[in-house]
C-alpha cells in the first residue's frame, strides 16, 4: 500500500511539472511537504497532491495529518466528497488523543455529555502534548 501511495505521489508530482524525486520517502517526511504544497510554500499551491501526501502521511500513522486530511475530505480540498472517509479519519485521530480532533469530534457530538467528555480529553491531552 505503501508504494502505490508513493508511486500515485511521483505521477502527480511528474504531471504538475514537480521532480519525482520530490517524493517523500516515509510518512514523517510527506507531511510537512503535504502542508507546504497545500498552502503553496515554496512550491505552487496543488491540493490534489498535498491530499495524495497527506493520505501517506496519514496511512504512516500521523495524527496530525489524518487531522487536515479529515478537512480536505470533508470540505473536497483536493478531490470529491468523502464524508464517510473524513470521519474515519478524524476519528482515528482522536483515538491517537490529537487534541484538535477531540475538539471537533466534541463540537459534532449530539450528546452533551458525550461532548463534555470529548472536550475534556482534548483539554487532557492538550496539556501533555509533547513540545
Amino acid at each position: 500500500m505503501r508504494m502505490k501511495a508513493l508511486l500515485l505521489a511521483c505521477m502527480l508530482a511528474a504531471q504538475a511539472g514537480a521532480a519525482p524525486a520530490e517524493a517523500p520517502p516515509d510518512a514523517r517526511s510527506a507531511y510537512p511537504l503535504a502542508l507546504k504544497v497545500r498552502n503553496g510554500e515554496g512550491v505552487p499551491a496543488d491540493p490534489v497532491r498535498a491530499r495524495v501526501l497527506l493520505t501517506q502521511a496519514a496511512q504512516g500513522g500521523l495524527a496530525p495529518a489524518m487531522f487536515v486530511l479529515s478537512n480536505m475530505l470533508a470540505a473536497g480540498e483536493g478531490g470529491p466528497i468523502d464524508a464517510n472517509e473524513a470521519r474515519r479519519w478524524l476519528e482515528m485521530a482522536g483515538e491517537l488523543e490529537y487534541p484538535e480532533a477531540l475538539q471537533q469530534l466534541a463540537m459534532s457530538e449530539p450528546d452533551p455529555r458525550k461532548a463534555e467528555l470529548l472536550m475534556r480529553q482534548a483539554a487532557h491531552a492538550m496539556m501533555h502534548r509533547d513540545r
